[in-house]
């Protein structure tokens, strides 16, 4: 039985049921995974005692013995080699206290024509640490505080976690590891920023802020290493947890709600139990990456109109304080909610029809990482590319287009005859993929094309 108090984390992780995503877009990790674990090599270093370093071991049915084999050997790995072998992959964490590795079955993940990119899945197994981190706070610590409570934490959280993970088809956007960011004008944007401005200027408890619109950010106002997490947790567990509420909820006279904390406001009781609000650890500083330390803050997310306002604070939050936040957005948020609705319907057909590529845009600084491969099931796609593609994109960028270079360009044709287009420009990476045609058959006929899908569909953020 778990002990203690579980009224924050509990929100995750529930099987989005709100809406079916393409299943050929993914493919789900326990599909494809031997074996995961979590391991505290220094608690396992006396002969006879090695089984104590295992904090968390998946499949449950492993021997002890076999699980200490297993992270014996990734501890051995780690300290003497960089050279995994393609199905296994291990990261250490907090100053190599731990470690934390997987195995992925060749034969099934053949089976299922993925395309293994070691560094796409070392991001996967960081994501999964930082996400429990984001709930929980560091390892270490809480090792050291109940070491019994920690593996419970552990079986508790990857428990259901890892059951509902999936691998992008497409290796490169695990390995790019961004936010979806929605494409809005200039006007509106200030308007989002002045809102936000105004929002933390009124109520000076708010220390950061997170804004979406439907699954994509707008703005944020909270450390880049924390954005990925928050995303994913928002859009991938509670906002789809909450859109049947929201259904029901579109009756009452009110526009806006809280997702998560107390129903009732009229009274003044602290928020305790089921009406406590869930806190999570965040990283204090926004711009200085070097002096941040993680904090506890409580997260506040009131959503209206498909607008979602993230906020998080350390100071104590009463329902009188909830009250005034609630008067404020309804009407606030609501108004650049509406504006946001008539942006998104007035943009150019040209850039809202069909594109007959595929394609992949990140930006490092803001973080902001767009795909075909992660638009909504119901857009109109091409089909998607072979593995062989796939392959290929992950090996030409990491090749040719290194992190360091913030300028470079990259043409490569797979065997089936696609087309790959890799452009760097100012750190900006656009990957295009062309599929076969008769209309493109040199690579002066790809050139040409690419600056015509640039002009039309990237201009504004690409090259500004």
């Amino acid at each position: 039985m778990l002990s203690g108090s579980f009224a924050n984390p509990l929100y995750f992780f529930a099987t989005n049921t709100s809406h079916v995503t393409q299943a050929e877009m993914y493919v789900r990790l326990p599909d494809i995974m031997e074996f995961f674990f979590v391991a505290h090599p220094a608690s396992g270093r006396r002969e006879g005692e090695e089984h104590q370093r295992i904090m968390y071991f998946y499949p449950k049915g492993e021997t002890l013995d076999r699980q200490a084999e297993i992270t014996g050997f990734a501890e051995a790995v780690v300290n003497f080699t960089d050279n995994f072998k393609s199905e296994h992959v291990y990261i250490q964490v907090e100053d190599c206290e731990f470690l934390i590795g997987l195995a992925l079955s060749k034969i099934q993940y053949a089976a299922v024509e993925y395309s293994v990119f070691l560094p796409a899945i070392q991001n996967v197994l960081t994501d999964i640490y930082k996400m429990f981190r984001l709930f929980f706070g560091e390892f270490t610590p809480f090792r050291k505080r109940n070491e019994q409570k920690f593996k419970e934490r552990l079986e508790y959280f990857l428990g259901r976690y890892l059951p509902l993970l999936k691998l992008h088809r497409m290796p490169l956007l695990d390995y790019l590891n961004g936010a979806a960011f929605l494409k809005i004008d200039g006007p509106t944007y200030l308007n989002v920023v002045s809102m936000s401005s105004e929002l933390m200027e009124e109520f000076a408890v708010i220390e950061k802020i997170l804004i979406l619109y439907q699954d994509k950010v707008l703005y944020y106002c909270l450390s880049r290493r924390d954005l990925p997490s928050l995303f994913r947790y928002l859009t991938q567990s509670l906002l789809p947890m909450s859109i049947g509420d929201e259904l029901d909820y579109q009756s009452r006279s009110s526009q806006g709600r809280f997702l998560r904390g107390p129903s009732d406001l009229t009274t003044d009781t602290p928020l305790e139990g089921d009406d406590a609000l869930p806190t999570v650890h965040l990283y204090n500083a926004v711009d200085d990456e070097d002096n941040e330390e993680l904090v506890k803050y409580h997260m506040v997310v009131y959503r209206c109109l498909n607008a979602t306002v993230c906020m998080f604070t350390k100071q104590e939050v009463t329902r009188k304080l909830l009250r005034d936040i609630d008067g404020y957005l309804e009407s606030e948020l609501s108004k650049v909610a509406s504006q946001i609705g008539d942006c998104i319907g007035s943009q150019n057909p040209a850039v809202l029809s069909t594109p007959d590529f595929h394609y992949v845009y990140f930006n490092p600084a803001s973080l902001s990482l767009t795909s075909s491969f992660t638009e909504s099931p119901d857009t109109p796609k091409p089909a998607l590319p072979p593995p062989e593609v796939s392959r290929l994109v992950c090996s030409s960028l990491t090749s040719f287009l290194p992190d360091a270079d913030e300028f470079g360009e990259c043409f490569a044709k797979s065997e089936s005859d696609w087309w790959i287009v890799l452009k760097k420009v100012n750190s900006r990476l656009l990957c295009l993929l062309l599929p076969p045609s008769s209309n493109q058959q040199s690579l002066a006929d790809i050139q040409s094309r690419t600056l015509g899908i640039i002009k039309t569909h990237f201009e504004a953020i690409f090259l500004s």
